[in-house]
C-alpha cells in the first residue's frame, strides 16, 4: 500500500500521497554495509585544463601511471601526482597519448600523456574489468567520505578497428578479496560491485587524429564513497570498450587521486521494538545521512494499513516531555515496550501499510556536520490497552 503521510514540524502539517518530505533539519541511512564503501560515480567530464584536478576537502593520494621506469611525477594546480606506480597485473602502457597537443599547462601534459594497462591477453572488446586495490596506497579512515578522481586520454590514431582515439573507458568498484589474472578480476560475481560511471572517451574531438585545433584532451570522472570497514579491500575496477566491435584492448587508466572530504554519516539501531513479534521490525535508512541529502526513513512490518509517528530528538538519554530515557511503558498498558527518544527535533506523520517512509532533508550546511539524532517508530494498533507498538531505536549521525 502506498503509504499516504503527513509531516508536522512546529505549526506545519503537510500531507502527501507519497513519502513525507520535511525540510529542516534531518537525519536516516542504511547501516554501514560493504555497498556504501562502493563508489558512487558522478558524469564524466571532458579534460580541458589544469583546473580539471580537483581540490575538494584534503588530498590523501594522488597518482599519475604510466610506462615502467618513466617515474613522472607532475604536479597539476597544485596537486603532486606522484608516479611509478604498478598495481598488481597491469605492467603494459599506453605513452604520447596526447599526440603531440598541449592543454597549456606542462604538468597537465605530462600527466596525461601515458596511461597504465592491465597484462591479461587482448581479447575482442570489452574486455574484463581490470582492478587497481585502492585501501592499500593510502589510509582510508573509518567513519570518513572519500572523492576520487580518474583520468583517461588517448589521442594516437590508428584506423578503421585499430583507431586508438576511440577508445572508451568505464569504471566501477568492488568491495571484497578479488583475484586478478593479468590486472583483471577473474572472480567478480564473488565481491560487492558497485555502479558503473558514464563512458570516458579517449578523445571526445577525435583531435588531432581527424581534425585540427585540438581543444578536447580526453575525459575524467568524479566518483564519492564512505570508508565503513578498515578491513575490506576496496577495488577500482576499469573496463575497456570501442566502438568496432572487433577492436582489441586492454583496460586503461591515465591517473586517478583520492580526497578526503569530510565526516561520514550512520544509522545505527538499538533497543529492540516491541512488543514482539507484533512489533514493527525495522527502522532503517537510506542514503547514509549527509548535509544537502534527503534520506528515507523506513518504518518496516507494519502489521496493518495504520497511522504511524516518527520521532526525532536530540537526546536518548532525557526527555524534556518524559523525563529520564528510556521510559518504560508497561505502566501506561505497553507491557515490554520503552521509549528510547526524545521528541524534540520533529514528529512526522505517515499513513500505511506493510512499510512506511519518511523523507527527512538535512540542510546543507557544515553546521550539522556530525551532529547526532535519534530516532523511533511509534505505530497505533490495537495490540494492548495503550494501542501502540514501537520500532526499535536508531542513533543518526550526520556526516559532510
Amino acid at each position: 500500500m502506498s503509504p499516504v503521510a503527513s509531516t508536522h514540524f512546529g505549526n506545519q502539517n503537510v500531507m502527501s500521497k507519497s513519502r513525507v518530505t520535511p525540510t529542516l533539519l534531518c537525519l536516516a541511512t542504511l547501516a554501514a554495509t560493504a555497498s556504501a564503501q562502493t563508489i558512487q560515480w558522478g558524469n564524466p567530464q571532458i579534460a580541458l585544463a589544469a583546473t580539471d584536478v580537483s581540490l575538494n576537502g584534503t588530498l590523501v593520494v594522488a597518482r599519475n601511471l604510466h610506462a615502467s621506469g618513466a617515474a613522472q611525477s607532475p604536479t597539476v594546480n597544485g596537486v603532486p601526482f606522484v608516479g611509478s606506480l604498478a598495481p598488481t597485473g597491469w605492467t603494459n602502457a599506453s605513452t604520447l597519448a596526447l599526440q603531440g597537443s598541449t592543454t597549456g599547462d606542462a604538468g597537465y601534459d605530462l600527466l596525461l600523456n601515458s596511461a597504465r594497462a592491465t597484462s591479461a591477453a587482448v581479447t575482442a572488446n570489452p574486455t574484463g574489468w581490470g582492478a587497481i586495490r585502492l585501501d592499500t596506497l593510502a589510509a582510508l579512515t573509518v567513519g570518513r567520505n572519500y572523492e576520487i578522481q580518474c583520468w583517461f586520454t588517448e589521442q594516437r590514431p590508428g584506423g578503421g578497428a585499430a583507431a586508438l582515439y576511440d577508445r572508451v573507458m568505464t569504471l566501477s568498484s568492488a568491495v571484497g578479496a578479488a583475484t586478478l589474472v593479468g590486472g583483471e578480476v577473474s572472480n567478480l560475481g564473488t565481491l560487492s560491485q558497485g555502479p558503473i560511471s558514464g563512458p570516458l572517451d579517449g578523445d571526445p574531438d577525435n583531435a588531432p587524429a581527424l581534425s585540427t585545433p585540438d581543444l578536447l584532451f580526453g575525459s575524467y570522472c568524479i566518483g564519492t564513497f564512505a570508508r565503513v570497514n578498515a578491513t575490506d579491500q576496496l577495488w577500482l575496477l576499469v573496463q575497456g570498450s570501442h566502438p568496432i566491435a572487433t577492436n582489441t584492448l586492454r583496460s586503461h587508466l591515465t591517473a586517478f587521486q583520492i580526497r578526503d572530504i569530510g565526516q561520514a554519516g550512520s544509522y545505527t539501531t538499538f533497543g529492540a521494538g516491541c512488543p514482539t513479534p507484533v512489533g514493527i521490525a525495522t527502522n532503517t535508512a537510506s542514503p547514509l545521512p549527509s548535509i544537502g541529502v534527503t534520506s528515507v526513513v523506513t518504518l518496516g512490518n507494519v502489521p496493518n494499513p495504520a497511522i504511524a509517528i516518527l520521532l526525532i530528538g536530540s537526546s536518548n538519554t532525557f526527555s524534556t516531555s518524559f523525563g529520564p530515557l528510556p521510559l518504560d511503558l508497561t505502566p501506561f498498558g505497553a507491557p515490554g515496550c520503552s521509549g528510547r527518544v526524545s521528541d524534540d527535533v520533529a514528529q512526522f506523520f505517515g499513513i500505511g501499510g506493510g512499510t512506511i517512509g519518511f523523507n527527512v532533508s538535512v540542510p546543507n550546511d557544515p553546521f550539522f556536520i556530525g551532529l547526532s539524532l535519534y530516532t523511533q517508530g511509534v505505530q497505533f494498533e490495537n495490540v494492548n490497552s495503550l494501542g501502540i507498538v514501537l520500532s526499535d531505536a536508531a542513533t543518526m549521525v550526520i556526516g559532510g
